[in-house]
């Protein structure tokens, strides 16, 4: 629908889907370009969130009022391999999904009043940038922005919504995006710190091989063995990823991760242990063949 003026007015849940293809495009075209020999098989989410209570977005026309419960609050979303189960307007067909790194100005597809940072804390976002679940369907782009592992943010229309993951996750895919999120939603450098942060998602071997590794005295004028992030393979840090399916081989298995920065695509494999009753990652194999365990044990040079 065009004023007489040829004004655009369409609603403004249109509005921000037609600026998230606009943004998206090259990001998923590069998300779907072939990287090395042989298919790349997506590993879908494949799981069953709750949808809460809505409040009003912070990007909402002045005397806006709440949305009536019986709406969305209450109600299942299941990501399932190719499609989105759920109420309208979110359930969605052909759907593919990519995770992607957003900061402040970029969530809720760039609908935040500024200063962003300041809109994100009132609507409880307390660290950023936040890991987002990018769902592209039929008939749009939805952005479920993870808040924890559990717990996503959804603007719609005029209205923020919070969805919780009624089961946890327990298969390597999870731990992986796990691990991936806490990497790339804090510091991406490789310190102590940094690997702190993650010790969850790692098996006893490999913290201790990483512990072992900065105990070991090198030079100050000499390149460590590992120069970068250990973690995605790269100097310059991933904007984006799509996990594959794991291949499970009794209490080990392996989970292919295909990266991308805005200007190239490359993957990397992570292998995983079950410990108990949890799954691990126990080390990461690179192009060429090289892993994180062998630049662990790798002399200064």
């Amino acid at each position: 629908m065009m004023t007489n003026g040829g004004g655009d007015v369409l609603p403004c849940a249109l509005r921000w889907r037609r600026r998230g293809v606009r943004r998206t495009l090259v990001a998923s075209f590069l998300c779907l370009a072939p990287l090395g020999v042989g298919a790349f098989d997506t590993w879908p989410p494949q799981t069953e969130w709750r949808i809460g209570r809505g409040v009003v977005a912070p990007w909402a026309p002045a005397k806006t009022r709440p949305p009536p419960d019986r709406w969305l609050a209450g109600k299942s979303l299941r990501f399932a391999a190719t499609r989105v189960e759920a109420p309208e307007p979110l359930a969605c067909a052909a759907a593919r999904y990519e995770f992607v790194l957003t900061p402040a100005p970029g969530l809720f597809q760039g609908s935040l009043p500024s200063p962003a940072g300041q809109a994100a804390r009132a609507l409880g976002i307390a660290q950023l940038p936040l890991l987002s679940l990018r769902v592209t369907c039929d008939g749009g782009i939805f952005d479920y922005h993870l808040l924890t592992s559990g717990r996503a943010l959804l603007g719609l229309d005029n209205v923020v919504w919070t969805l919780t993951r009624t089961a946890a996750a327990d298969s390597p895919e999870a731990t992986t995006v796990e691990l991936l999120r806490l990497h790339m939603t804090g510091d991406m450098a490789f310190n102590p710190a940094s690997v702190a942060r993650k010790r969850a998602c790692l098996t006893t071997g490999l913290r201790g091989a990483i512990a072992d590794y900065f105990k070991r005295p090198r030079p100050q004028d000499e390149v460590p063995p590992i120069n970068g992030d250990p973690f995605s393979d790269s100097q310059e840090y991933p904007e984006r990823f799509v996990p594959g399916r794991a291949r499970i081989d009794g209490a080990r298995a392996s989970v292919p991760i295909r990266f991308g920065d805005g200007s190239r695509d490359w993957q990397v494999e992570v292998l995983l242990l079950r410990e108990g009753s949890r799954w691990r990652v126990d080390d990461l194999r690179y192009p060429g063949g090289a892993t994180l365990r062998g630049l662990l044990q790798a002399q200064s040079g």
